[in-house]
């Protein structure tokens, strides 16, 4: 569980270290209109930088999926998370292609059609959608009257999944590399809250015929 937790926060940091670094080291980039990904693209100086914070990214997703399965059994949540994973993956390894280079990739000119790009693309909106689901699952799960983990946490879940949904809506437009790290920082910070939390497990009410449910994490547990 500690391992988990310190996995998913230096998976965190190295994804920004990463894109912070990387964007640094490409004249003409510019981190308030370009795209993250670009730094990873087919034409990037830089391309293996920004390749490796991706995938960091996603070590980070599948370690706080071992931390919520570990002490909570969150088994859906846990799932999603591995799924983001694997989206963030995908958004690494089919990389946009960027000729020209990072700076203005994809934010004029013609769509490309590049099966890659579209893969990409896909990967992108994966992420989100299974990421959402995580948030939207410690949702449901924290409302209930038994449930295993902080219902605040739950009520910032909430919260978190609206405005992710609002800020990668906004990627589109102007400015769509300060939202685009907006969205992404949004996702990251409730994925670090999610683990640090998760040592602080509620209590679960003993069953019907007064025995502990068996299935249910150790109130106690401290890792």
């Amino acid at each position: 569980m500690r391992r988990a937790r310190w996995v998913a926060t230096l998976g965190v940091l190295a994804l920004w270290c990463g894109v912070l670094g990387a964007g640094a080291l490409v004249e003409g980039y510019s981190p308030r209109e370009d795209y993250i990904s670009s730094l990873a693209s087919r034409g990037s100086p830089v391309a293996l930088l920004g390749i490796g914070a991706l995938l960091a990214g996603a070590v980070a997703h599948v370690a706080a999926a071992s931390a919520v399965l570990d002490l909570w059994r969150a088994r859906s949540c846990a799932a999603s998370l591995l799924a983001a994973a694997v989206a963030s993956t995908v958004v690494a390894l089919f990389r946009t292609s960027c000729p020209a280079g990072p700076a203005g990739c994809g934010v004029s000119g013609p769509p490309t059609s590049d099966w890659v790009d579209r893969m990409h693309g896909i990967g992108v909106g994966a992420y989100e959608v299974f990421t959402v689901l995580a948030m939207l699952v410690l949702v449901a799960g924290g409302l209930r009257r038994a449930a295993v983990w902080p219902r605040w946490l739950a009520l910032l879940s909430l919260g978190m999944a609206v405005t992710s949904v609002l800020l990668l809506a906004r990627t589109g437009g102007e400015d769509l590399g300060a939202w685009q790290r907006l969205w992404l920082a949004t996702n990251h910070l409730w994925l670090l809250v999610v683990v640090w939390t998760s040592t602080w497990p509620a209590s679960t009410p003993p069953r019907a015929d007064g025995r502990a449910d068996e299935d249910a994490p150790l109130p106690h547990r401290r890792s």
